[in-house]
């Protein structure tokens, strides 16, 4: 008997600790035109301090106003991982607050150990032809926040980790279609984590009807973002993890600069930018640590500005298609540029004699890797006057002939490099 009592007494315990609220109990409707915030925020008040899950049963959720989610509470809609913007299934909710005011309040803010998860966002009222500006959809302050399994179908700014300051973000599956910002890190004084984070136009492409976007919508849209859009802005941040991440249809895929305070030390993994003139640019790294790309793919260029002193490290990754410079890497500052087992193809596709490496500046570092073009006879590397050092070890050059200008007075070695 005492075992029974002292059993029962845990599980009234456990459940008391894992309390769920559910939206529907405060009033919320999910009919898509009554304006549900307040009640949504009254569930979310009501669990503070509890550590409780606010549930958003399926439906759609209009939301007039903003949402903060207080410290240690999770709002969890019903996806269950990552998915498309279809309003006839799972949860979601409609963004109206904010219009034409960028620095306004975000949508959702999120505090230390709070989470949002499994609902898709839209903006009923943007428009591809008529893009208005619009606040951060969710942003982070504090410490191991947390946006999962999250669609953001057609925000302006997407997700902010860092106009606050914040240690151990944490955004897994976020599905993201973005004209302005993707994602924002900076501020961050201890390890961040972004997982399977894709930023892409189909998100808005495939909404639902009466939303769902034509062909000449979907052209006008990638022309707007491939002018407009920043994938990833890295500021501030102390070994950040990006693992299987994608930027696609972005003028700047990747781009690392000092935003609010120092710069950042990152590394990036199984992930890449896609068919935008910018995959990745360095504007300063840490230089003590700087970024690390592996098994990465570019479909565009790389560039590195002339401020930058922290390494550049890039093994097992590949470069191909038309980059903005011509180039496929154009490299200065006084950092090294470490590349190894990475190939690239059809730089220089318009004919104007632009080498697929043009250095600069720094150091380079250039082993085991494959040039892979045939039929162009502009040159595969480039060594300006302000180069420090450089070493070409063991990599292979096709197209017949080694074409490497070197134009500077540093120490230059090459070794073991082949023709074919």
């Amino acid at each position: 008997m005492c075992r029974k009592l002292l059993f029962l007494a845990l599980a009234i315990s456990l459940g008391t600790a894992l309390a769920e609220r559910n939206v529907r109990e405060f009033g919320a409707k999910g009919d898509g035109l009554t304006d549900d915030t307040k009640p949504i925020q009254a569930a979310l008040n009501a669990a503070a301090g509890k550590g409780e899950v606010v549930k958003l049963p399926e439906g759609v959720y209009a939301l007039r106003g903003v949402l903060a989610i207080p410290e240690g509470v999770a709002l969890e809609g019903a996806w269950r991982g990552p998915h498309t913007s279809q309003f006839d299934k799972g949860t979601t909710l409609f963004a109206f607050a904010g219009r034409d005011n960028a620095a306004g309040a975000p949508f959702i803010s999120l505090k230390t150990g709070s989470t949002i998860k499994g609902v898709t966002i839209f903006y009923p009222e943007q428009k591809v032809g008529d893009i208005h500006p619009y606040p951060w959809t969710i942003q982070g302050q504090g410490q191991h926040y947390n946006v999962i399994d999250v669609t953001i179908a057609n925000a302006y700014d997407g997700v902010d980790c860092g106009t606050f300051h914040n240690e151990g973000h944490h955004l897994r599956n976020v599905l993201l279609c973005a004209v302005h910002r993707g994602v924002l890190i900076d501020r961050c004084s201890d390890i961040g984590r972004i997982e399977n984070v894709h930023i892409h136009n189909v998100y808005w492409w495939r909404v639902s009807p009466p939303y769902r976007l034509t062909g000449d919508q979907v052209k006008a849209l990638e022309a707007y973002t491939k002018e407009n859009l920043t994938g990833f802005t890295i500021g501030r941040t102390d070994w950040e993890y990006i693992s299987n991440s994608f930027v696609i249809w972005a003028k700047i895929g990747f781009h690392f600069r000092r935003v609010a305070e120092n710069a950042g030390n990152v590394l990036v993994t199984q992930s890449g930018s896609d068919l935008g003139p910018v995959a990745v640019k360095i504007n300063e790294l840490q230089s003590h640590a700087g970024v690390a790309f592996e098994n990465c793919q570019f479909m565009s260029g790389f560039e590195i500005g002339p401020l930058n002193k922290g390494p550049v490290k890039l093994a097992n990754c590949g470069f191909w298609g038309r980059a903005g410079a011509g180039s496929q890497m154009v490299l200065d500052g006084a950092g090294t540029v470490t590349l190894t087992a990475t190939h690239f193809h059809q730089w220089d596709q318009r004919g104007e004699g632009k080498p697929c490496i043009e250095a600069r500046g720094g150091s380079l570092i250039l082993q085991g890797c494959d040039f892979m073009g045939v039929g162009t006879t502009s040159p595969h590397v480039r060594l300006g006057k302000g180069v420090k050092s450089a070493a070409l070890i063991g990599n292979r050059f096709q197209g017949g002939a080694i074409r490497i200008v070197n134009e500077s007075a540093g120490d230059v070695q090459m070794v073991g490099n082949l023709k074919q």
